[in-house]
């Protein structure tokens, strides 16, 4: 179990240190980390899976103001590694991953506010002096260290909490087996609402229509409609497009007419 859990704390850790250290974008989202924690362990199929519906269970979770609501790094990777050590169902992994986002929210805000402030005076003094290297130096050092916290978190949540995770799945009464199974069955409807309220415009919201009506009735596979979605995007864009320039020839064109009429 040491192993396991020092592998999945290390997907945690490299996976934040490569999204806010060097700024490879989206590395640390659930889809990713998932099937990452399922490579470790050994379990790629359930990896997969796991990543894909913690995805669409925090697709909406957006930083405001520099504060998260959740930490879907930290629910997914636990909540991952906690599906295929334990065998637990999806809605069980989903009930005990939500929760420990929220805790993860909490605890990378304290990491952040313990550990970023010790390198601030020596960055402040490398930016005084206008020197690029010693700047970038001290924020991927921070980078490093800033991670150590959750990452350390992961790993003893992994080594500790598995065993008597999987001992109270396995005495939990069905009744409540069955609620977290509902209550997976609906976070990802939430995650995929809390989306749509931010992405809502009238002038695009029909489009998500036609995708239900294409997936409900006519049956088509996502493949299908998300071709068919950018060849929609794709012509929309050139009509735009051919719609600005006309718009921009329209205004050029009286006062070329007044500079003929004054040459002449």
């Amino acid at each position: 179990m040491f192993i396991q859990a020092l592998l999945v704390g290390l997907v945690y850790y490299i996976s934040c240190f490569l999204y806010l250290g060097l700024g490879v974008f989206h590395f640390a989202r659930p889809i990713i980390v998932g099937p990452l924690v399922g490579l470790v362990l050994g379990d790629l199929t359930t990896g997969v899976i796991m990543g894909a519906t913690f995805e669409s269970v925090f697709l909406g979770v957006i930083a405001v103001g520099g504060v998260r609501p959740a930490d879907e790094t930290i629910g997914a990777v636990i909540g991952t590694a906690i599906a295929i050590l334990t065998s637990a169902d999806t809605g069980s992994a989903l009930a005990i991953a939500v929760p420990v986002a929220l805790l993860g929210s909490s605890l990378r805000q304290v990491s952040k506010a313990v550990i970023i402030p010790l390198f601030i005076p020596v960055m402040d003094k490398a930016a005084a002096n206008g020197d690029q290297s010693a700047l970038k130096k001290w924020h991927i050092i921070a980078a490093f260290v800033w991670q150590l916290l959750p990452a350390s978190a992961v790993f003893f949540a992994i080594f500790l909490g598995t065993n008597s995770i999987g001992v109270f799945l396995d005495n939990t009464p069905e009744f409540l087996i069955r609620g977290f199974a509902a209550s997976g069955k609906m976070l990802p409807a939430v995650g995929f609402a809390l989306l749509l309220n931010m992405l809502f415009d009238k002038k695009v919201f029909p489009f998500f229509f036609l995708g239900f009506v294409l997936f409900s009735y006519l049956h088509l596979p996502s493949i299908a409609i998300a071709i068919l979605a950018v060849v929609l995007a794709l012509t929309q864009f050139y009509q735009n497009e051919e719609k600005g320039s006309k718009t921009i020839v329209a205004a050029e064109s009286p006062v070329n007419a007044e500079e003929e009429f004054f040459n002449e």
